[in-house]
């Protein structure tokens, strides 16, 4: 989902009478004053009024006779709503605690809940992963977007990684969305200083009034910008929202490669507002252009350029930008392309060959384990190696050499060392 702050607007009505619902459940006349009340929400609210009539006779049929508890009706109108506007966006929560967090924030001036802030805090504002990939790629993968004025810092030491990188990678395949600032934060990166490049073009409801905006990469960020490196970002099917933008209007620029899965298709802006004392909607409110086409993905998703299942997808990512350089006589790149197209052929390796492996050479030995070989050297230097070719193993903690098993005849009868300078070192098998 996406909390744009610069979408942000909370509005409170009338709460239900204190007789007419339960702590739990709700009654027929009571479920009739939540479909009424909802209407008038979405009629203050939806960025499309003329539908509002066809959602409300879509509601009207959620109502029973019977009590229903208060949960279970919220869940029963979120479906109704997808179903009668066919966007995923929309959601209904019964949640009092919500309501009165969202009031509170409101009131203060808060784009976002205490009780949010302090979810985003504990899960790294959306980051899970920032490192550098073999072949100088850096790779930042972050599950939703967190609104940059807590999440500032951690959106700035994850980009530290992208310093001095020759390529980019965002990994967007389980982001669920969130604050759009966030995305223009990281976007501005990937253009030079000095240089203005819009992102979106958004309208949307504030109080009743049509805000017309358009969303531009930031003038200062901190540290380096990778104003000429090139940049995949990565999809899966349930990117949405806010990841759906970013990947998106960088591919409409012609800033990125998208990899990936088609995307969720939810391209509109929301907010969350009270229903009443008791009840929180989830509500789109505006709409998003492309700033080359002023287009979106509503109900279609994102088309990658390379398609391919999302757990494919970061390989795919790591041939494609090593490839290029590889062809042009890179000879890192041609290294460390190996690997990963090896990890994508789907080869197995024999386990036969590795037992046949394992054993003693000049100053060292091969040991089989559960998952391959380890290489031994003087009785205490013990490194995990990875099968990355036939008799080729890349080895666990360094890049800087690779293992050859050498056969001759079908026997095994050395072992040769191989650093990516192109120098070799033969150790003879000796039993």
């Amino acid at each position: 989902m996406m909390f744009s702050r610069f979408a942000l607007s909370l509005f409170a009505v009338a709460a239900l009478a204190p007789t007419s619902v339960s702590a739990q459940t709700l009654d027929q006349g009571a479920q009739r004053e939540v479909v009424s009340q909802l209407e008038t929400t979405l009629r203050q609210n939806y960025v499309y009024p003329d539908r509002v009539p066809a959602l409300s006779a879509e509601l009207a049929t959620r109502v029973r006779a019977e009590p229903v508890e208060s949960k279970a009706f919220a869940e029963s109108l979120s479906q109704g709503l997808v179903k009668a506007s066919n966007d995923q966006h929309f959601s209904i929560a019964f949640d009092p605690d919500e309501v009165v967090a969202a009031r509170l924030s409101k009131a203060e001036g808060d784009a976002t809940t205490q009780a949010r802030r302090d979810f985003e805090q504990a899960a790294n504002f959306g980051f899970r992963d920032a490192r550098r990939l073999d072949g100088d790629i850096a790779y930042i993968r972050f599950d939703f977007f967190a609104d940059p004025q807590y999440a500032q810092d951690t959106a700035v030491g994850a980009m530290r990684f992208a310093e001095g990188a020759k390529g980019i990678i965002f990994d967007l395949r389980y982001n669920n969305g969130g604050v759009l600032e966030m995305a223009q934060f990281l976007m501005s990166y990937l253009y030079p200083a000095g240089k203005e490049q819009e992102f979106f073009d958004y309208n949307y409801n504030d109080s009743g009034t049509r805000v017309e905006r358009g969303q531009w990469s930031l003038a200062a960020v901190q540290g380096q910008r990778s104003g000429t490196v090139p940049v995949v970002v990565l999809t899966g099917s349930t990117s949405f929202s806010a990841a759906e933008w970013m990947a998106f209007s960088l591919q409409r620029l012609g800033r990125a490669t998208v990899i990936g899965e088609r995307t969720a298709g939810g391209a509109h802006p929301v907010t969350r507002v009270p229903v009443n004392d008791r009840f929180m909607l989830q509500v789109p409110i505006g709409q998003i252009r492309d700033p080359i086409k002023g287009q979106d993905f509503e109900g279609v998703g994102v088309i990658p350029d390379l398609a391919v299942p999302a757990s494919d997808a970061l390989l795919t990512a790591q041939k494609f930008l090593l490839q290029n350089r590889a062809d042009a006589g890179d000879k890192d790149a041609q290294w460390s392309l190996v690997p990963v197209a090896f990890a994508l052929s789907g080869e197995a390796i024999n386990s036969t060959d590795l037992d046949a492996a394992a054993g003693a050479y000049e100053g060292r030995t091969l040991v089989r384990t559960r998952t391959g070989l380890a290489y031994h050297w003087r009785d205490h230097s013990v490194l995990a190696l990875d099968p990355i070719g036939e008799d080729l193993f890349a080895v666990q903690g360094t890049d800087d050499y690779r293992f050859r098993v050498v056969r001759k005849n079908g026997v095994v009868s050395s072992l040769e060392r191989v650093w990516k300078s192109g120098e070799k070192a033969v150790y003879r098998r000796l039993d």
